[in-house]
């Protein structure tokens, strides 16, 4: 049996329930977003596309090496938020890097007062990663009242697909920053024919990829 691989999701990025006054949203349907200039800046090395899933809209990006998201007309005032959210699918890339710049007290690039960091990920493939990043460990960081860039890149070079939903600032946590898996056992493995999976837990619904 030939299963076909998943290249995009099938359901939308979970809906944020966070509440509206604690979030400064760049993209997100439930909030006001603020001003972003471009998704896309042309210095990028990406494909855009914006699209739908569920209804819900959606930034997907192909061909991706990084991509520069710039908010440099109206700069984001991070300097009460404590955490950076954005949630992810991928179906190909092993690593995802997150940059945040921020333009520093005279809100324009160079001069010497710009300062930047970059996070490096290993993302889940196929599935919504959501990454509720506590600013604090973005070190290099260290001003965030000019934030005007926001740069994703990752491997494989150039051949990435990344679709990107969330992407805000917030002062709260998540209810839940930790997740208990489920012990689930799967046999035989290799298989032709069969497959049996058992769990303690109730499973709603399984997915099996070749």
């Amino acid at each position: 049996t030939t299963t076909n691989p998943v290249t995009e999701p099938m359901t939308a990025a979970p809906t944020p329930t966070l509440p509206a006054a604690n979030v400064i949203s760049m993209f997100s349907n439930p909030y006001t977003n603020v001003p972003v200039d471009t998704w896309q800046t042309s210095w990028s090395a990406a494909a855009l596309t914006s699209v739908q899933i569920q209804g819900n809209d959606t930034k997907k990006y192909t061909n991706l090496n990084f991509v520069g998201i710039e908010a440099t007309t109206t700069q984001i005032n991070a300097t009460n938020m404590l955490y950076f959210h954005v949630d992810a699918w991928t179906p190909n890339m092993t690593v995802f890097r997150i940059k945040l710049v921020d333009f520093g007290a005279n809100a324009a690039f160079g001069g010497g007062d710009d300062v930047e960091h970059e996070l490096t990920f290993t993302p889940t493939l196929s599935s919504w990663n959501s990454y509720h990043i506590p600013l604090s460990d973005f070190t290099g960081l260290i001003t965030k009242g000019h934030i005007a860039q926001l740069i994703f890149s990752g491997q494989p070079v150039g051949a990435g697909t990344l679709f990107v939903d969330n992407v805000y600032f917030t002062t709260t946590a998540l209810s839940n920053q930790s997740f208990d898996m489920a012990k689930i056992s799967m046999y035989p493995n290799p298989t032709s024919n069969m497959l049996t999976i058992s769990s303690a837990n109730k499973m709603d619904a399984i997915s099996v990829y070749s």
